[in-house]
């Protein structure tokens, strides 16, 4: 191998994996890509058949800025996204605290899913499906900018 060839193998190796090491942030950084709150129940109405939830908005459980990985399904529609690292221990940390129970994602004042957690989440791998989470696929797909709906 000539030293110049072996240089640009090199550089390219380096580049490749400061380049998979770095987070994917979405297209818009000013405001979080989505928080996760605690259900709280609210005391029922007295005409209210079901329990009612809430949450409290000043202190969100996770508030995340940039996954580090995001791929698209299959279909072109659905989402799969892989936390950052320290979320990852985080969101680990909420879903063995929290295991039975909802938990809300919420994005720019909007409540974007429950997530019905039924066990602990520990490799921070979060899957939203189309149809059944296609609010959520696709926001986050517009909010990365990829495979938009028109």
């Amino acid at each position: 191998m000539r030293p110049s060839t072996f240089c640009g193998f090199v550089t390219c190796l380096i580049l490749s994996a400061a380049a998979h090491g770095a987070d994917v942030t979405p297209a818009d950084t000013t405001a979080p890509l989505f928080r996760i709150f605690a259900a709280i129940p609210m005391k029922p109405a007295d005409s209210a058949v079901r329990t009612q939830l809430t949450f409290d908005a000043k202190h969100p459980l996770l508030v995340v800025r940039s996954v580090s990985d995001l791929r698209l399904a299959r279909d072109q529609k659905g989402v799969l996204i892989t936390l950052r690292p320290a979320d990852t221990k985080k969101f680990a940390e909420i879903t063995r605290k929290y295991s039975q129970g909802l938990r809300f994602l919420e994005a720019n004042g909007r409540m974007l899913e429950a997530l019905d957690i039924t066990a602990p989440i520990v490799n921070g791998i979060i899957g939203f499906k189309h149809p059944e989470e296609a609010e959520v696929a696709e926001y986050l797909r517009r909010r990365f900018r990829i495979a938009e709906f028109k």
